[in-house]
């Protein structure tokens, strides 16, 4: 009878983490997400690292590296400072101000998790109004050095 309550107890407080963390993980995607969107959208012109860099230079933080390094691929941020680099983040930019930020009253429907090889993706499922259209799009961000990066726009 001991074994059983305390294996019903150990079970309890698994779930109980488990949903902790999945909520944690949702909240810090969402605030990156939202972050990245806003980073897009305002360009900070008086910055003169805009004019030096480049106008979405920003973004590159939030952007996941997914080119032909292999050390590299799935598992580090984009380097604005390379020239293939940077084409990447201005393409998410320009996606990502030609959809969701088309609309300020988007919202986030959905949050789920996928494992794959590359690690666990967290997928937010927004909906949002483009030219008086009802869209949505899947956005995946997997977690690199304690933090969310945007792997893919589905």
């Amino acid at each position: 009878m001991k074994r059983l309550i305390l294996f019903s107890a150990c079970f309890v407080l698994f779930n109980f983490v488990k949903a902790q963390n999945k909520t944690a993980d949702s909240t810090a995607v969402a605030k990156t997400f939202t972050e990245l969107l806003t980073t897009c959208k305002k360009v900070d012109w008086a910055d003169p690292k805009t004019t030096e860099l480049g106008t979405f230079y920003k973004a590159a933080p939030y952007i996941v590296y997914r080119g032909d390094d292999k050390k590299r691929a799935w598992k580090d941020f984009a380097d604005y400072n390379n020239a293939v680099e940077k084409e990447g983040v201005n393409n998410v930019c320009f996606k990502i101000n030609g959809g969701v930020n088309q609309d300020t009253a988007y919202k986030i429907i959905k949050y789920q998790t996928e494992t794959e090889s590359e690690g666990t993706w967290h997928i937010l499922m927004v909906s949002y109004i483009r030219k008086g259209i009802a869209k949505q799009a899947a956005f995946a961000f997997l977690k690199i050095r304690n933090r969310f990066g945007l792997g893919d726009i589905d």
